[in-house]
């Protein structure tokens, strides 16, 4: 798409012509080379799936990402190789997107690093987007995704990142294909319209995004667009502010709001075709771990391979928290057993309806329970473990899945990560 090919050139160009840079550097400079093991364990029972309501998945996954150094201090490569092999899997279950119809998968990256200075950098080719796996700084509205899944989130096009003040800095992509974790089953795709008839990405469209944010030591707020011919136009905010209340504790606070409107071939004649998201969470920290709770509220249910819309911050393993006119409420407890083991506790309860016809209510409760170990020293350095076990039941009266429907979810996490510099 031309116009958000030129949007994206104007972006970064207009960015690069400002000269007071002086802002902390985000890039790192040094060659390096980072590997990450992981290995992932799921089960559940999960009726809303309907028939694939029964699941397991075991899969291996081995990544390798390798960064450069900078050429007379402006250009670098980077690139990586991610795999991941099916250990486990069982015919009459559904693998939830884990390996779905493959024994293993793969893939390659590649990009090219261009330095303008330490606070200015275009990256072009095939890079990860992942602030959860590491391959951005932090969470960067509507560019950056937090993949629960065993491999992260690829995009395949330009960024580009600059720094006008310590405080204050932008982010520009234009992205042309992508690898999301629906996407186990075809591989990195081409941006594009969803067809549900065919479940294919069937006409390509490129997607633009602009994102900025404002930042010191104790608050970030951050806005982000992008815009996507023939499927969205979306609009995201984030904000995060850090109250010190003495030497030991904290209360931090998190707002996120999202906008959606489908546009051209992705709107439905049967379907809203726009939807809105409201979703915060507090959480009062302590040497000893932390307290928290979250709220969220879904205006208008619309398909995950359209737009992600499942970002809200109370989180279930089993209960669905992503439909019409959806409000679902959690609160917790975080308890640091040791330096390196914690344990989460955290009841969460929903309401909404199954579908825009608000026909079918839905009322759910559901407990979520999990240990993780993180190993900070010794050979086995690197070395995260985590269990996380999800019971609920939800009561749907008159739905043809059943008036009441009962959930578990077994989640578990083993993962290795190391640095060769």
């Amino acid at each position: 798409m031309k116009i958000n090919a030129k949007i994206a050139a104007i972006s970064i160009a207009a960015l690069s012509t400002c000269a007071c840079v002086h802002a902390e550097k985000i890039t790192e400079d040094d060659p390096a080379l980072r590997i990450r093991l992981k290995n992932e364990l799921r089960r559940a029972d999960k009726p809303s799936a309907g028939n694939a309501k029964n699941i397991y998945a075991w899969v291996q996954g081995a990544l390798v990402d390798f960064r450069s150094g900078y050429y007379q201090d402006a250009v670098g490569v980077e690139g990586g190789a991610y795999y991941v092999y099916k250990l486990g899997a069982r015919e009459n279950m559904s693998t939830r997107w884990y390996l779905d119809n493959h024994d293993s998968f793969g893939f390659a990256l590649g990009a090219v690093n261009i330095k303008y200075s330490d606070h200015m950098l275009l990256k072009v080719g095939r890079f990860g987007t992942d602030y959860g796996y590491g391959s951005l700084p932090w969470r960067i509205p509507l560019i950056g995704s937090s993949s629960q899944r065993t491999l992260p989130t690829v995009s395949e096009g330009a960024l580009g990142y600059f720094a006008m003040s310590p405080h204050l800095e932008f982010w520009a992509m234009w992205r042309t294909r992508v690898f999301n974790w629906t996407d186990s089953a075809t591989g990195i795709r081409d941006e594009g319209v969803y067809n549900a008839a065919t479940g294919e990405y069937d006409k390509h469209r490129p997607r633009t995004f602009l994102a900025t944010s404002w930042h010191d030591k104790k608050s970030r707020y951050s806005v982000g667009a992008s815009i996507q011919q023939d499927v969205s136009t979306q609009l995201q905010t984030i904000l995060e502010k850090r109250f010190e209340l003495n030497d030991k504790y904290a209360l931090k606070g998190e707002l996120l709001g999202l906008y959606v409107h489908l546009d051209g071939l992705s709107r439905s004649e049967i379907s809203p075709d726009e939807t809105s998201l409201v979703s915060g969470q507090l959480t009062w920290l302590a040497p000893w771990g932390n307290l928290f709770t979250s709220a969220g509220y879904m205006q208008h249910a619309i398909s995950g391979a359209v737009v992600d819309t499942d970002i809200g911050y109370p989180f279930s393993l089993s209960l669905d928290r992503n439909r019409e006119n959806m409000v679902s409420w959690q609160a917790g407890i975080n308890y640091n057993l040791t330096a390196s083991t914690s344990v989460i506790v955290a009841p969460i309860v929903t309401h909404g309806y199954e579908s825009n016809r608000q026909d079918v209510k839905i009322q759910g409760l559901g407990l979520l329970g999990g240990i993780n170990h993180r190993q900070t020293q010794g050979p086995l350095k690197g070395l995260n473990i985590f269990l996380a076990a999800d019971k609920g039941r939800e009561k749907r009266d008159g739905s043809a899945l059943g008036d009441r429907l009962n959930y578990w979810d077994i989640k578990l996490s083993i993962q290795y990560d190391f640095t060769l510099r």
